[in-house]
């Protein structure tokens, strides 16, 4: 799963807040990176939020310990999640490792937001395709409290990693969670979700390749999505109606090539949404999409009744829990 190279942002959850003794380590850090030659992106995006989490997610309150991670991070651009082993996401902390994507998508906030009006009742079964460290699927499982969810990935590390987050959860989430590892549907014959979120590589070639040292520390194939970033959403655009049921909902992320993305799929009738935390596009919205047949049907017959003129954009701009009146 990638969030693209201009990622998402989260606050420091309150529980990272900082206490006394860790004060001084805090402005510390935040001074050594604020004058430093680095780039943010993984989960904050300025220098001392992200000491506030070097300092309080490692629990490093001796001098020489912080120094160690504040040179790794500065010299060696390690993020800072590989260093603690913990990263954030919707106030939840999940561990996460080198040889997975950090967790940052801002399908998270979509989904705190209960996907209204999209989903007219809470899904009873849940897929989070290309899942990671399964962060947006155990998202989704505290949501929505008696969904099933499928946590899936082809990465045995992020598959090891999901299983590790998912048994951490407590057993009123971990009862309800599968991990699976798998080519996208290939182990999934019959299964059909009523949500699927899908946050999938989807950084063209070049612009990975162009991007800061900090985001080639993550698995290549969590982040490239071939040379027009449209590689897996093609394969998984492909197989979703077999496992999508009548009036699922898709929940998915494609960063900045929103208007690629939706000149090759102009069937799923993306409706992109408007969040705090997603990187901005120009003119093609802002890198999280919601798509199901109602919304198909209704755009469909929408057209039929009154066709747009024909300069009008396909894109469409929603806050989550407004009305999608424009589709």
């Amino acid at each position: 799963p990638a969030c693209g190279v201009g990622a998402a942002v989260s606050r420091p959850a309150a529980s990272t807040a900082a206490i006394p003794r860790q004060d001084a380590l805090i402005e510390q850090a935040a001074a050594a990176l604020a004058s430093a030659d680095v780039a943010f992106g993984h989960g904050t995006d300025n220098a001392r939020d992200e000491a506030i989490r070097l300092v309080a997610d490692s629990r490093t309150l001796v001098q020489p310990e912080l120094q160690t991670l504040l040179a790794r991070r500065i010299h060696d651009r390690v993020p800072v999640p590989y260093l603690t082993g913990a990263a954030w996401l919707a106030g939840i902390r999940f561990a996460v490792h080198s040889g997975v994507v950090i967790p940052r998508s801002p399908i998270a906030q979509a989904l705190t937001g209960g996907l209204r009006p999209w989903l007219s009742q809470p899904p009873r079964r849940v897929l989070d395709l290309c899942c990671g460290s399964g962060a947006l699927g155990l998202v989704a499982a505290r949501m929505f409290a008696s969904a099933e969810v499928d946590l899936v990935d082809v990465n045995a590390v992020a598959v090891a990693i999901a299983q590790e987050n998912a048994a951490s959860a407590g057993a009123s989430i971990s009862n309800r969670i599968r991990v699976i590892e798998s080519d996208l549907f290939a182990a999934l014959d019959g299964e059909r979700y009523d949500l699927v979120l899908c946050n999938p590589p989807y950084v063209p070639t070049a612009e990975l390749d162009a991007a800061p040292p900090e985001f080639h520390h993550e698995p290549r194939q969590g982040l490239d999505g071939g040379a027009d970033g449209l590689a897996l959403w093609r394969r998984i655009v492909g197989q979703l109606d077999v496992h999508l049921r009548r009036g699922g909902v898709l929940l998915g992320e494609a960063g900045n090539i929103g208007e690629a993305f939706d000149r090759a799929f102009p069937e799923l009738g993306a409706v992109w949404l408007d969040l705090d935390a997603a990187e901005p596009q120009a003119d093609a919205g802002f890198g999280v999409f919601v798509s199901s047949p109602a919304l198909r049907r209704r755009r469909t017959q929408a057209v039929a009744e009154a066709p747009p003129p024909a300069t009008s954009g396909a894109t469409t701009r929603v806050k989550p829990g407004e009305r999608c009146v424009s589709v």
